[in-house]
C-alpha cells in the first residue's frame, strides 16, 4: 500500500463521512420544518427524535468503554496510556476546530440556518472514530510533543482538572434541580395541560414529560439528565395560551433534539479541556447557538404578529439558566442576536453542503496530527529497556526483493545495532499494527529471537515472541536507509 493509495482512502472516506452527516442532517431539517408549517408527525403512531445520527454522550461513553476493555485485557498501565492517547488526541482535535469555529461563526450565523450552525458544534463526535480507522497506515504529518518536564505529571494534572470541573457541575445541577424542584406542583389549568398534551403529540416523545410549576424559577426551562427525571417546569406567573403555545413548542424542540445530551457534551469538553479558556468560550458560543436554533424553528414560517409576541416573551423571560437544563431565554446576554433572528429573518441557506463539507475536511485533517509525551532515540526507548541489544537475523523485503540473513558476522550485526540504535522515533499509540501491505519492510529477530523489530516506511514496533504484548507504534523521525541495508546485505552475502 503506497502513501498515494493511503491518501485515496482517506479522501474517500472523509467524502462518505460528509455525505452521511449532510444527508441525515437533511433528513431531520426537513422533517421539523414539515412539522412547523403542517403539523403532521409522518409516522403517526412511531416516537421520533430529530438527533442527528446518535446521542453526543455516545463519544465519552466510547471512550470509557475503550478504557475498562483494555484495562481487563491487558491490565492498568497499558489501559492507561491508550486512555490519555485518546483523551489528549481528543483535546487537541477539539481545540482546533472550536478555534477555527469561533472565527468562522459570524460568517456561518448570517449564511446558514441556525440549526446548521448548532450541529457543527457536534462534529467532532461523528469524526472521532475515523482516527482509528487511520491509525497503523501512514504516519501523522505533525505530532505535538509534550515537554518531558511535563510528561510525568501531565496525566494526574489533567485528571485532577476533570474531574474538579465535571463533579463541580454535576453538584451545581444537584442542587439547583433540588431546589426549582422543592416547591414544585403540576400545573393545574386544564386549558395549559391540554395544550401541552397537544403540543406533546406534535413531538412524538417516547413518554410523557410531567409539566410543573415552581416559585423558585424566572423563566420557563426543561430540567432532566434523562427520559425518566426530566420535567419542564414554569415560572409561577400568568402567561396567555399563545404564549404558552410558544413556550411549549420551544422547550419540546429541545426535548425532541435531546439537547440536554448536548449539554452534558459541551460540559465534557470543558472538563477535558479545562485548561482552555478559548475551549469555554466555544462551549458559551455552542449553546448559545442551540437557542437560536429552537428560536429559528418556533417562529418558522410564522407571521409578523407571532414573532413579536415571542420576542416580547423572550424579553419578559430572561432568567438565570443553571445545571443541564434547557431554557427559554437564560440570560439578556445572548438575547440580542436571538431578537434579530426572531423579529427581522434573514433569508439563510440550509447548511447542508456546508455541514458536508466541513465534516469532510475535519475528518481528513484528524489523522494527519496527534500528541506525545514519549520521544527519543529507538535504543533508549524501545531496545535498552527490553534487553534487545543482539541481532539474531534479518528479512528484508524492498520492490519485490527478499533477504534473509541468519549468519551475519559480528561487525554487521554491531553496525546494525548501532544504527538501529541511533534513530529517533517518537511514540504514536498503544494497540495498532503495522500496515502489512507496505512495499517496503524490515524484520529483525532479537536477542535470541525473544524480540521482533518491525519497520515500514515511517513507522516501527517491537513485539515480544513469547509472552502477550499490546503492540505498541512509533514514528520514525528520520527515514530508513532502505537501499544501505540491502547493500549490506547484499555485500554480507558476497
Amino acid at each position: 500500500m503506497t502513501l498515494t493509495t493511503n491518501w485515496v482512502f482517506r479522501i474517500i472516506l472523509s467524502l462518505l463521512m460528509g455525505l452521511a452527516v449532510a444527508v441525515a442532517f437533511r433528513g431531520e431539517w426537513r422533517y421539523e420544518q414539515q412539522v412547523a408549517e403542517t403539523g403532521c408527525t409522518v409516522r403517526e403512531g412511531k416516537k421520533r427524535d430529530t438527533v442527528i445520527w446518535f446521542s453526543p454522550w455516545v463519544l465519552p461513553f466510547l471512550i470509557l468503554t475503550l478504557w475498562l476493555v483494555t484495562l481487563l485485557s491487558s491490565g492498568p498501565e497499558v489501559s492507561t496510556a491508550v486512555l490519555m492517547e485518546c483523551t489528549s488526541r481528543l483535546a487537541v482535535l477539539l481545540t482546533l476546530y472550536f478555534v477555527v469555529l469561533l472565527v468562522l461563526l459570524p460568517l456561518l450565523r448570517k449564511t446558514i440556518s441556525a440549526r446548521a450552525c448548532a450541529t457543527l458544534w457536534l462534529l467532532p463526535v461523528f469524526v472521532y472514530y475515523s482516527q482509528y480507522v487511520y491509525q497503523g497506515t501512514v504516519p501523522p504529518l505533525v505530532v505535538l510533543r509534550i515537554p518531558r518536564p511535563l510528561a510525568a505529571i501531565f496525566p494526574w494534572l489533567w485528571l485532577s482538572g476533570f474531574l474538579v470541573v465535571l463533579l463541580w457541575h454535576l453538584i451545581s445541577h444537584l442542587r439547583f434541580r433540588r431546589m426549582l424542584l422543592k416547591e414544585a406542583r403540576p400545573v393545574e389549568d386544564q386549558e395549559v395541560r391540554d395544550l401541552w398534551w397537544e403540543e406533546e403529540r406534535l413531538v412524538l416523545l417516547k413518554r410523557p414529560l410531567p409539566l410543573l410549576v415552581s416559585p423558585a424559577l424566572s423563566s420557563p426551562l426543561t430540567i432532566g439528565l434523562f427520559g425518566r427525571t426530566m420535567c419542564t417546569v414554569l415560572p409561577e406567573r400568568d402567561y396567555t395560551l399563545d404564549q404558552y403555545r410558544l413556550i411549549f413548542r420551544h422547550e419540546l424542540r429541545h426535548v425532541q433534539r435531546r439537547d440536554v445530551d448536548t449539554k452534558c457534551f459541551y460540559l465534557f469538553c470543558k472538563a477535558l479541556c479545562w485548561f482552555n479558556p478559548l475551549v469555554w468560550v466555544a462551549v458559551r458560543k455552542a449553546s448559545a447557538d442551540l437557542e437560536l436554533s429552537c428560536d429559528e424553528m418556533v417562529v418558522y414560517g410564522a407571521e409578523d404578529r407571532t414573532r413579536r409576541e415571542y420576542a416580547s416573551l423572550l424579553l419578559e423571560t430572561a432568567g438565570d439558566e443553571r445545571g443541564f437544563t434547557t431554557c427559554l431565554s437564560a440570560s439578556a446576554r445572548g438575547l440580542r442576536h436571538r431578537l434579530q433572528g426572531v423579529i427581522r429573518p434573514q433569508k439563510r441557506f440550509s447548511g447542508t453542503l456546508v455541514l458536508g463539507v466541513i465534516t469532510a475536511v475535519l475528518v481528513l485533517c484528524s489523522a494527519v496530527l496527534s500528541v506525545s509525551s514519549s520521544y527519543g532515540t529507538l535504543g533508549e526507548l524501545l531496545l535498552v529497556p527490553h534487553g534487545a541489544v543482539t541481532i539474531d537475523s534479518v528479512l528484508l523485503e524492498a520492490d519485490n526483493t527478499y533477504l534473509y540473513r541468519d549468519d551475519l558476522s559480528p561487525q554487521v550485526r554491531e553496525e546494525l545495532m548501532e544504527y538501529l540504535s541511533a534513530l529517533p522515533v517518537t511514540k504514536l499509540a498503544t494497540g495498532p499494527d503495522l500496515p502489512e501491505d507496505e512495499p517496503k519492510h524490515l524484520a529483525l529477530f532479537l536477542a535470541d529471537r525473544k524480540f521482533y523489530l518491525e519497520f515500514t516506511p515511517g513507522l516501527c514496533t517491537l513485539t515480544p515472541m513469547n509472552t502477550p504484548f499490546t503492540p505498541v507504534l512509533y514514528r520514525l523521525d528520520q527515514p530508513v536507509d532502505w537501499d544501505g541495508f540491502y547493500a549490506l546485505l547484499e555485500e554480507e552475502s558476497a
